[in-house]
């Protein structure tokens, strides 16, 4: 597939159901602009993508395991699925924390592939320091014996050296070649991955004159049949979700498509033409929209019954909190409390308990057990 069959689709048919998926997901975006829980609901959004992109690669990874394994208090070991996800959870948070266009960059498609590597080259010399004309000396304190001045010039000397070794290494970072295994076991030799990113490269400055969100439905769609990546097929949706929030549709918010792919009717199929592809890419956006507002409405709720828990508690009370943490974080353990807020476990079980009212209590067990908010 190519970006030329743009030109056998009729945009006329796509008109409707873009302008209503649009029209839902900037009402999300807005309310995440004033919203209370805009930073609970992106945080959780995060874990929950990362999980539906294990979904859809046909892997099953629990929600539970997944924020465990990235408090780095795993109840077993980690398997491959779960790591896979931890990897989609930490390139999310990456492409969240940049700004809106750096994702879709040269450098940020390079860093998010893999493919970013520092000079190996020896750093420039940095004998001299420029600007060393006598405004920046540094001021001398006066001894009463010579001999009494500590000599710290050796010190200062190779601290000097060291950071100007580390500012050298950082301004000479450069996109190097990806190292991959050669066997051919793990990678198809007759793929050429930068051919292929090329061509959804091209294609996506093509698309430009596009709304926002009918531009991210073709650049997924492209994607998922050019193929770019042997690996890292999750990318793509990420990608999308970036473009979205470059243009300036999703400026409080990464959206998740994976996860909105996963709660939607919609199943995408290659045996369906292009259109369809694409107005199921909407119907999803427009479903998981409205399931994203109605839980945004759940967080809101949950944290003014969880706050009056707070009121009349002393000023050193860590319960406010707690509270944070528990919309912060799909699931709270014991344990966990205890390391995020720096309490005992018994502690963490006392505050538990204060709000166990507005908490579900997930595991039905009396010990390893796991609270989430209602």
């Amino acid at each position: 597939m190519t970006y030329s069959d743009r030109r056998a689709v009729s945009l006329d048919r796509l008109q409707a159901p873009f302008e209503v998926a649009s029209d839902v997901l900037a009402r999300l975006d807005e309310r995440l602009r004033s919203s209370a829980v805009a930073q609970a609901f992106v945080l959780r959004a995060h874990f929950h993508d990362a999980c539906g992109a294990m979904w859809r690669a046909g892997e099953l990874v629990s929600l539970e395991d997944l924020v465990l394994h990235d408090f780095g208090m795993d109840v077993r070991a980690p398997s491959h699925e779960l790591v896979r996800a931890h990897e989609v959870l930490l390139t999310r948070r990456r492409i969240a924390d940049h700004e809106p266009g750096w994702a879709l960059s040269k450098r940020g498609l390079a860093t998010l592939r893999g493919g970013l590597a520092s000079n190996t080259s020896p750093p420039r010399s940095f004998a001299q320091n420029p600007g060393s004309d006598g405004e920046n000396e540094k001021e001398e304190f006066e001894y009463e014996d010579a001999a009494d001045a500590p000599s710290f010039a050796t010190e200062f000397e190779e601290i000097d050296a060291l950071l100007a070794r580390t500012s050298a290494a950082a301004q000479d970072c450069r996109i190097g070649p990806f190292s991959r295994d050669a066997s051919g076991l793990v990678y198809d030799e007759d793929c050429d991955e930068e051919a292929r990113l090329s061509q959804w490269l091209e294609g996506l400055k093509e698309n430009e004159d596009l709304p926002p969100l009918m531009s991210a439905a073709f650049a997924f769609d492209a994607w998922e049949e050019i193929a770019p990546l042997q690996r890292r097929a999750w990318l793509g949706a990420l990608l999308a979700a970036a473009l979205l929030r470059a243009r300036d549709k999703a400026r409080h918010h990464l959206p998740a498509l994976h996860a909105g792919f996963r709660h939607a009717q919609y199943r995408r199929a290659r045996r369906q033409d292009l259109s369809t592809r694409l107005i199921g890419f909407a119907q999803a956006i427009e479903a998981t929209a409205k399931r994203e507002m109605k839980e945004i409405d759940r967080l809101t709720l949950a944290r003014e019954l969880l706050l009056r828990k707070c009121v009349g508690r002393r000023g050193n009370s860590k319960l406010s909190q707690l509270v944070e943490l528990c919309l912060n974080s799909p699931i709270v353990s014991a344990p966990l409390v205890a390391k995020k807020l720096k309490v005992s476990q018994q502690a963490a079980s006392t505050m538990i308990d204060a709000l166990s009212l507005n908490l579900r209590e997930l595991t039905g067990r009396g010990r390893y057990r796991a609270w989430a908010v209602l």
